[in-house]
């Protein structure tokens, strides 16, 4: 059963997120209301997920990713945000954040960013993209050109902006999921990206495929 580490310095919010969380198929770890104390129960039980505020007393969300990327910490970060402010929101996208979600979303899209973090993707909210995409992508007249890529590569690129796994991506083309892996490495190094997700922001900012 996957366990979870959940802070957060409002209670409401920490008590809503436990909820949605309760009786289903993971383990509560710990419960924090500050930064520091989600650091030492991150440390202390090691979870699968740690779903954090981006802002917290102490430590805020954004600190805890840092360490954790700093560090190679095993447990995957989510980032809960109640509004959206591009310089956190870019700099969690440039340090590969598991997931982020906006607050106001339905529980509904917490539990489907926990499922696909835990299956080894990232899963970033829809506004959230929206709001940083301009930020991330490559400027226009940079490297990235649409001639650049091939028929296949561009199909690869359009159904990961379209946020499809890996493995979905090989069914509808046909594919095996290592050619795949092989497109998206090419299209990192074509495109100078280095995740999915500025793929995925990419590929729709400037119509890639």
């Amino acid at each position: 059963m996957p366990s979870v580490v959940i802070a957060d310095d409002h209670p409401l919010m920490l008590k809503g997120v436990a909820g949605l969380l309760e009786g289903g198929p993971y383990e509560l770890a710990a419960l924090c209301g500050d930064g520091l104390q989600a650091r030492a129960a991150i440390l202390e039980h090691r979870p699968d997920v740690a779903i954090l505020d981006v802002n917290m007393p102490k430590l805020s969300g954004l600190d805890l990713l840092r360490e954790a990327r700093a560090e190679g910490w095993p447990t995957r970060v989510i980032l809960l945000t109640a509004g959206i402010d591009q310089g956190p929101l870019v700099e969690a996208v440039t340090l590969r954040v598991d997931g982020l979600v906006l607050k106001d979303a339905g529980g509904e899209l917490l539990m489907r960013c926990i499922e696909r973090v835990l299956d080894g993707e990232q899963w970033i909210d829809r506004e959230a993209m929206k709001q940083v995409m301009a930020a991330v992508a490559t400027p226009a007249g940079g490297p990235a050109r649409a001639a650049e890529l091939t028929p296949r590569e561009s199909d690869v690129a359009r159904l990961v902006a379209q946020g499809r796994r890996n493995k979905e991506i090989a069914r509808d083309l046909g594919i095996s999921e290592g050619t795949v892996k092989m497109h998206l490495h090419n299209l990192y190094e074509k495109l100078d990206v280095s995740s999915r997700t500025e793929l995925a922001l990419l590929v729709r900012e400037r119509q890639l495929a």
